[in-house]
C-alpha cells in the first residue's frame, strides 16, 4: 500500500490495517492472532472486509462460482462452457470433476 492510499483510511480502518499486518506477520491465524490480543475475531474479518473492498488488502481466496449460461447441448456429445470473461471451454467425453474445476476456475481468473 502507498502513502496516498493510507491517507485515504479512517483511524479504523488504519487500527485494522495494522491488527491485519500484524496478525499476517506473526504466522498465527486471525482466532489466535485476536485471542491473544483480546480482539473479537468476528470485527477483525469485518475490518479486513472494509479494507478489501477499498481495494487495499488483496483478496485472499478466489470466488467460488462463475455465472454461467445454458445453450442448446450439442449432439456431437461436446460440452462448451462460456465464462463471464469471453473465453469458451469446450471438452468432449469422460471428465473428472476436479480436472474440470481446476480448468474453469483457471480460465475464470484470466482477464
Amino acid at each position: 500500500m502507498d502513502s496516498a492510499q493510507e491517507t485515504l483510511l479512517t483511524d479504523r480502518q488504519r487500527y485494522w490495517l495494522e491488527h491485519i499486518q500484524a496478525c499476517e506477520a506473526s504466522g498465527k491465524t486471525v482466532a489466535e492472532y485476536a485471542t491473544d490480543r483480546g480482539i473479537e475475531v468476528k470485527a477483525m474479518y469485518a475490518g479486513k472486509k472494509v479494507l478489501v473492498k477499498k481495494g487495499i488488502l488483496p483478496r485472499t481466496h478466489r470466488c467460488r462460482f462463475q455465472r454461467a449460461r445454458v445453450t442448446a447441448p450439442a449432439s456431437d456429445g461436446s460440452w462448451r462452457v462460456q465464462l463471464p470473461n469471453g473465453l469458451s471451454v469446450i471438452f468432449s467425453g469422460a471428465v473428472d470433476a476436479r480436472a474440470l474445476s481446476t480448468v474453469l476456475t483457471t480460465a475464470a481468473a484470466i482477464e
